[in-house]
């Protein structure tokens, strides 16, 4: 596919403009970015409200029925529950690796099988998840093993 970039003034609105001969998941994905105008969380620590971009985010779980929001420096509270965050994060290369948790695969630095099939995520920040057994197909899609 070829792919045009044209730096415009900044007083120009933005667009994008695809030729296509069909639609595919992928290109609906970008779409799907694209119009996202919201590419943050709010998140609490330290009695004060934060917005955290989406691509800090290392991981997402949910502890004793309260969301966690994980990034290299510092952990946030959020009252959304699990599905939601999920929901809002569904573009932005995040999967499910177990039933309490939501993974950025950006911040994912190397991938090894463990024991009775699940796997183990080693992060950016060297930090390590586990990938439940019933997710590691998702976490092979996201990553592109597919067969």
């Amino acid at each position: 596919m070829k792919t045009t970039i044209e730096i415009i003034d900044p007083t120009t609105e933005e667009q994008a403009i695809f030729k296509l001969h069909q639609l595919s998941p992928t290109i609906e994905k970008v779409i799907s970015i694209l119009n996202e105008e919201e590419h943050f969380l709010i998140g609490e620590a330290e009695n004060a409200l934060y917005k955290i971009l989406f691509s800090d985010i290392l991981y997402i779980e949910v502890v004793d029925k309260r969301s966690f929001i994980y990034t290299e420096k510092q952990v946030y509270q959020s009252n959304d529950k699990l599905y939601q965050l999920e929901e809002k994060l569904m573009h932005f290369d995040f999967i499910r690796i177990s039933k309490s948790m939501l993974l950025n695969i950006e911040a994912i630095q190397a991938i090894a099988p463990l024991l009775s099939g699940r796997f183990e995520a080693r992060l950016i920040n060297e930090e390590k998840v586990a990938i439940s057994r019933k997710y590691v197909p998702e976490l092979k899609k996201g990553l592109g093993m597919e067969r």
